[in-house]
Parts: structure tokens; sequence; C-alpha cells
């Protein structure tokens, strides 16, 4: 083999290990599983004790730049959990502290404590849950540069029965 057979390889391998590791990063990122650190999930609970459950279900390390998790009733943000540069050990889950943001918290906690109650059962439906919407957005980077969000966009009633399914890592 000639020197520059072996000079081209060489930059082949080390331009696609970063790429690899950014496509990686992606793929792992969309396969954490976020839950509720408690027994049942509630709104107003994960608004007043500011912590979630993640769970990296791969086995190796994955890291995160933010979590944001922002609830929506009639298409105003209601509230923004959020969650900074984390690392999850493989196959571990971990309790992370939120930050809640509210531009009217008064309004968030009666608004979560009423779908809470909805959700159970437990109060007639008053606030139509229809248009509560959850959108977690996930933001990581690309060979540590290039910014890379995904978008989960989900009903309020459809983020409560994901918060209390049970993770791969229980």
């Amino acid at each position: 083999m000639n020197k520059y057979s072996i000079i081209t390889a060489v930059a082949i391998i080390v331009i696609i290990i970063p790429v690899l590791y950014g496509v990686w990063s992606i793929f792992s990122v969309e396969q954490i599983q976020l839950r509720t650190p408690n027994e049942e999930f509630s709104y107003f609970e994960m608004a007043s004790n500011e912590e979630i459950q993640i769970c990296n279900p791969m086995p190796f390390f994955v890291s995160f730049n933010a979590i944001r998790i922002e609830t929506f009733y009639t298409e105003d943000v209601k509230g923004v959990f959020e969650i900074g540069p984390t690392t999850l050990e493989p196959n571990t889950s971990q309790i992370s502290e939120l930050n809640f943001l509210s531009d009217n918290f008064s309004e968030s906690q009666y608004l979560f404590m009423h779908m809470d109650g909805q959700f159970d059962g437990e109060v007639p439906v008053r606030l139509n849950p229809n248009k509560m919407v959850v959108n977690t957005t996930f933001e990581t980077r690309i060979i540590g540069v290039i910014p890379y969000q995904t978008t989960l966009s989900q009903s309020g009633f459809d983020f409560t029965n994901m918060m209390n399914e049970d993770s791969l890592c229980n």
C-alpha cells in the first residue's frame, strides 16, 4: 500500500468517526424515557417538587444539552419545565431536578391541579382536556458543534399516560 492510500484511509476514518458519534447521539437522545419519580404522575406535583426521572435504556452513555417540556392550553404557554446538560450512564435512570417557569404561576397550578383531577376521574370535566398539549424538546449537539433538536408533541392525557408507564430501566 502506498503512503497516499494510508493517508486517505486515515482521513476517511477521522471524518467518519465524529459523524457516526453525532448520529448515535441523535438516536440515543430519542430513546430517553421520562417518567414520574412518584407512584403516579401529577402535573401539579411535577411543578411543585420540580423532579423527573430520566431513563437511559441504551447500553451506552447518553448526553444531552437540555430537555424542555412546554405545557400549552388553548395555544398559550402555561408553564415550561427545563433540565440542563446531563450525561446518563448505560441502562440506568436518575432523578433530575427541573426548573419550572411560568408567567402566571397560580394559573398554571390551577390548570395542573384541575387536569390531574380530570385525568384521574376524580373531578368533573370543567376545562376541555383536549386543548392541553405538551411539547417535549430534546436538545443535543452533533459533533459537539451543530445544534440538533427533536420535539415530541402529545396531548396532556397522552403525556400523563407516558409518565405513568414502566421504564425499561426498572
